[in-house]
């Protein structure tokens, strides 16, 4: 993949969202390719070769971008290793604008499947055939992580027996993540921090 933008929670909310990304049902085992650790994110752009320098990638962030809301409409089984299952997240004005402008400033094209979501877990093809991403997705449900409500939902990120319900967070900063080679070995280049 190369270069990737990717708008992030904070710490604390990254970790409560790593205690639903780490979750695995009870099922046979899966290749090894299956469930990778990552952090959690939405990928804002996807940069082509040739890669922009990284003056190009900077001045395609606006210099008063205030850290974005982000809300989850729902939780979804997709069909690919990248959106296995992933979270909705509501499209609001200030995601779309920010996604234009930087796409537009580089001068590349709008590129992002399902922007914007962030991926609970990635599960590859062959477990997929098998039903391993449904299986994740109703491992969540049967635990009650899950709470939907009309156009929103929840995920119970507490301990077994504790409630800590996340259905929304501030989105501090941008992170300049090199996506080559197995996900595991993804590094994050640079952090922008957000208003």
């Amino acid at each position: 993949m190369g270069l990737t933008l990717w708008l992030v929670p904070s710490p604390a909310d990254s970790a409560r969202l790593r205690k639903i990304m780490d979750a695995r049902p009870r099922s046979q085992s899966t290749s090894e390719a299956s469930y990778p650790i990552f952090q959690p994110h939405i990928t804002l752009a996807a940069l082509p070769d040739p890669v922009p320098s990284l003056a190009n990638i900077l001045a395609s962030i606006p210099d008063a971008q205030r850290a974005l809301p982000i809300t989850f409409d729902a939780v979804e089984v997709g069909d690919h290793f990248f959106r296995s299952v992933y979270l909705a997240v509501h499209p609001t004005q200030a995601l779309l604008d920010l996604h234009h402008h930087v796409h537009a400033k580089l001068d590349i094209p709008l590129k992002t499947p399902k922007y914007p979501h962030i991926s609970l877990c990635y599960i590859n093809d062959e477990d997929a055939a098998t039903g391993e991403r449904t299986r994740y997705f109703h491992a969540l449900e049967d635990a009650g992580t899950i709470r939907a409500s009309e156009g929103s939902v929840s995920l119970n990120c507490g301990e077994p027996g504790e409630d800590d319900w996340l259905s929304a967070f501030q989105s501090p900063e941008i992170w300049i993540a090199r996506c080559e080679g197995p996900v595991e070995t993804w590094t994050v280049e640079k952090k922008i921090a957000l208003l």
